[in-house]
Order: C-alpha cells, then structure tokens, then sequence
C-alpha cells in the first residue's frame, strides 16, 4: 500500500496536467458543457485533497489507513451527490448512438454531434468565407447614411506594357503620399468621366477620348470626408509633359514603390488597373493612418 501512495504523489502532476487540460477545454464550451465543467472541478478538488493525504502519509505525518479513509469518504459523498459529479452519459439521450470521447466529455446533453446540431441549428459552424461576409456585412451597415463632404476624381493611364503613369509630388519628402494619380476636383453637375479626363490633360499633358470608370474611393476624415472616384485611361495620345512641383513617369505595375503611395493603394490600385471595379471604404485617424477599412470587388458601378 505504501509503494501505492509514493507512486500516487510522483505521479500526480502529469495526473493533474490533463485534468486541467480537460477543464480548460469543457470551460471554453461555455454553456454547452457548464454542468461537466463543475463536474470535472469538483473531481480537481477532490484529487487534490487524496493527493495532500496521500503525501502526508509520504511524508509520515498521517498514518497509513488515511489512504483508505480519506478516498472512502470522497467516495461516499460523490454517491450522495451523484447527480452533480457524475452528468456523464456513455450513449446518446436522443439516438441511443454510443458516444465518442469527445462527445462524451462535451455537452451537458450527452448527444451525438448530429443530434446536437439537429437541436441547436443556431450554434451550427460557419465557414471562414461566411464569417468574413457577415463582418463586410456589419462594416457596410456602418456606412449607411454616409455622404461625402468633397468630391474628386483620381486617374490613371495605364499601357500594354502594365506600365503605369503616376505623378511624383517633388515639393514633398520622399514618404507616402509622394507618388500619385492625377487628382482633380468635381464641382457639382460636373460629369466626373469629363473632369477626369481634363485632369489627365491638366496634369500630364496626354488626350484621351475614353477613360473607364473602375470605382470609388471613401475616406472618412477627423476634418472632412472625402470621396476619390477612380478612372483609368488605357487608349490616349500626346506627350508628357512636367513642371517645378509635379512630374509624370511611367512605372511597372509588378515593380511598384507603395512605399511612396497612400497605405491604401496596395490594396485597390492593382484590381483597378487590370479591370476590377472596387468600392473602398476607410476611416483615417488624426495622424492620417487608416485604422478600419473595407475593400469589396466586382462592384456593381
């Protein structure tokens, strides 16, 4: 018997280890398994308690029959409260089907998975896209009633090469915002298709006659919320031309130097250049960084 108890109390702690690990699995179910949670805490307590005699029995401050006495007691009031240490069924409540392990140690109901999820259809899994578009879905509801205070069109002429024209902002540091499309302001009743392609005359110096529409850009700013529509011009003509504060250049669209861009035209400006309408929303802080936003594709224009 003592050969028992010294192999009782060195063996605990890997006893204990997964006996937590059971506990911390049944206590992250929630609801589902609260009254096996109790069950296995009430279980923890009382190996604890074995184990504490038990060592004192190790350590020869309680007699050896304590070994017995003590697990007999525990024994007896588990009977007495059966009802609270023991909600384990071995056969599921419902289809009589033998359950799993995990099943099991698992709901309070003791039911098969497929009987589980027959009872409980609202806690049923949803897949990584569902959940990805139930969050769109929340983000979308929060630009309900949104209306931008300006207006401005941002354009683009892209070429057979994917090359890509921007505007490098000399005056300003070599830091994010530096590269550019060519930005122009829409006054109201202005058609953006039109001022869009002025723009692209104004800042350039190249003529189109038709220039795509690929989506738009909404920004809500601490001092004013704005709104970008995006035009891409892929058949012009004329040459570049540049002055003291703005110099158009081509540039490979897979070579591109975001770091010289606002934070959000990696995510928008490649989709549009090869033919995908976008609707972008975003909400800039006081620093103008870009805390939450959201990007949805194939947008009807």
């Amino acid at each position: 018997m003592r050969e028992f108890v010294h192999y009782v109390v060195e063996g605990y702690i890997i006893f204990l280890f997964f006996d937590l690990l059971v506990l911390f699995n049944l206590i992250r179910q929630g609801h589902r398994s609260r009254k096996k949670a109790r069950a296995i805490g009430i279980f923890t307590i009382a190996s604890a308690i074995v184990w504490i005699d038990y060592y004192l029995i190790y350590i020869d401050v309680f007699p050896l029959h304590m070994a017995l006495a003590v697990p007999v007691m525990l024994f007896v009031l588990a009977i007495a409260f059966h009802n609270h240490f023991l909600p384990y069924k071995t056969h599921c409540q419902k289809c009589n089907r033998r359950l799993s392990i995990t099943e099991y140690l698992s709901s309070d109901e003791n039911l098969c998975l497929s009987c589980y999820e027959e009872m409980h259809p609202e806690e049923k899994k949803l897949s990584m896209e569902e959940l990805v578009r139930i969050e769109r879905e929340e983000k979308k509801k929060g630009w309900n009633g949104w209306a931008p205070g300006r207006e401005f069109v941002i354009v683009f002429a892209f070429d057979e090469g994917e090359n890509v024209l921007l505007l490098d902002n000399l005056k300003m540091e070599r830091k994010a915002g530096r590269l550019s499309g060519a930005i122009g302001s829409v006054k109201s009743n202005e058609k953006k298709a039109f001022v869009a392609a002025r723009t692209l005359k104004k800042e350039t110096g190249l003529d189109c006659e038709e220039i795509d529409y690929m989506g738009r850009l909404s920004f809500e700013m601490p001092d004013m919320d704005i709104r970008f529509y995006v035009f891409v011009a892929r058949e012009y003509s004329g040459s570049l031309k540049e002055d003291e504060e703005k110099k158009p250049s081509w540039h490979p669209l897979k070579k591109l130097n975001y770091d010289l861009m606002s934070m959000d035209y990696p995510l928008w400006l490649p989709r549009t250049l090869r033919g995908q309408n976008v609707d972008y929303y975003a909400r800039v802080n006081e620093e103008g960084k870009i805390y939450e936003d959201l990007l949805e594709l194939c947008v009807e224009l």
